[in-house]
C-alpha cells in the first residue's frame, strides 16, 4: 500500500478535479472542448471516432478515440464528403455552443480534459491519475485500473547460512516479493494499452521511468528480482524486464507500449528509476488466456 505521504499528491490532486467540476456545474456535456472527437465517416455509412488523421498514399492513418492507438485503413473506403460536412456541422455546433459558456469555465474545461482524456466511447481516464489497462473485451473497450502493492525483500537468512556452513565462498541469496500466487487485476489481451500518471513529492514521474517485469511464481507468491551479494561484497540482480517505450499521452498521462507480446503469466510495472521515492510500489497485473 501507499504511504500516507506519498498519498498526498494524488490526494492533492483528487480535490482540484473535484473543484473544476464544480465549477463547471452542467454547463459543459457531451464530448467537450479541444480534445473533441471527430468522426471518419465511411462509405457503408458507419465510422470510425477518432481524434486526427492523415492519409498516406492510398491509406488513411488515425489515431482511435475508441482504443487510444493509431490504425489504418484504405483510403477508398472513406467517404470524405459526408466526413467533411459531419465535421463541419459538429465544429459549427460546438463554437454555438462555446459562446455561452464564461471563457475561465473553458480553460478549466481544456486543462481537465488534458488529465482525463478520452479513451474509448464515454470512457476517461481519472484526474487523480493511477495506472490502468485497456482492451477489448466482446468488441467493447475496458479499463482496469491497477491497484499500488508493496514488493517486499526477503533475505533467507535461514537458507544463506546454511549454505555458507556447507560452502563457506557461497553467495547470498536476497530475493524480491509479491505476496500471493496471482494478480487480482486479469486481462486476455497479449497487446493492451497502458496508462499511467503516478506522482511523487517532485511531482509527475516521467514515462521513462516505467519498465514492465514478468514475474516469476513461486508456490504463495510471486518473484519480482533475485538479487546475489558474493562473499567479496560484489552484487548482481536478475529480473525479467520486456522491451517496451513510453509515449507521452495527455497532460501527466503516459502510454507505456509493450514492444512484445505479454504471454500469459503474471506482470508487474516498476519505477526503474534508482533511488525513487516509490520504487517500492509496484502494479502487478496478470494476463489469462483468451
Amino acid at each position: 500500500m501507499l504511504s500516507c505521504e506519498a498519498m498526498k499528491p494524488i490526494m492533492l490532486r483528487v480535490v482540484n478535479g473535484l473543484a473544476v467540476a464544480m465549477a463547471l456545474g452542467l454547463l459543459l456535456t457531451g464530448n467537450g472542448f479541444g480534445q473533441a472527437a471527430k468522426r471518419l465517416i465511411l462509405t457503408d455509412g458507419s465510422y470510425q471516432t477518432a481524434t486526427e488523421w492523415t492519409k498516406v498514399g492510398d491509406r488513411v492513418r488515425y489515431f482511435s478515440a475508441e482504443r487510444a492507438e493509431w490504425e489504418e485503413l484504405p483510403d477508398a473506403l472513406v467517404d470524405w464528403k459526408a466526413t467533411g460536412e459531419w465535421n463541419a456541422e459538429r465544429a459549427k455546433i460546438q463554437t454555438e455552443e462555446m459562446k455561452q459558456v464564461p471563457e475561465e469555465a473553458i480553460v478549466a474545461r481544456k486543462e481537465e480534459q488534458l488529465n482525463t482524456p478520452l479513451v474509448g466511447p464515454e470512457l476517461r481516464l481519472p484526474a487523480e491519475g493511477g495506472v490502468f489497462l485497456l482492451e477489448q473485451q466482446a468488441g467493447k473497450p475496458v479499463l482496469q485500473k491497477v491497484g499500488g502493492s508493496k514488493a517486499l525483500e526477503n533475505d533467507h537468512q535461514g537458507k544463506n547460512m546454511l549454505m555458507r556452513s556447507v560452502i563457506p565462498i557461497a553467495s547470498q541469496v536476497q530475493t524480491i516479493e509479491l505476496q500471493g500466487a496471482a494478480a487480482k487485476v486479469r486481462i486476455h489481451s497479449a497487446t493492451p494499452s497502458i496508462f499511467i500518471d503516478v506522482e511523487d513529492s517532485q511531482g509527475a514521474i516521467p514515462g521513462e521511468n516505467f519498465r514492465m517485469v514478468r514475474l516469476e511464481r513461486k508456490r504463495d507468491l510471486r518473484l519480482l528480482a533475485k538479487n546475489k551479494v558474493a562473499i567479496s561484497g560484489d552484487q548482481s540482480q536478475t529480473e525479467k524486464f520486456l522491451h517496451s517505450r513510453a509515449e507521452k499521452f495527455s497532460g501527466d498521462w503516459w502510454k507505456l507500449i509493450p514492444l512484445e507480446d505479454l504471454t500469459p503469466g503474471e506482470y508487474a510495472i516498476v519505477v526503474s528509476s534508482p533511488g525513487a521515492e516509490n520504487s517500492g510500489v509496484v502494479w502487478d497485473f496478470g494476463v489469462d488466456k483468451k
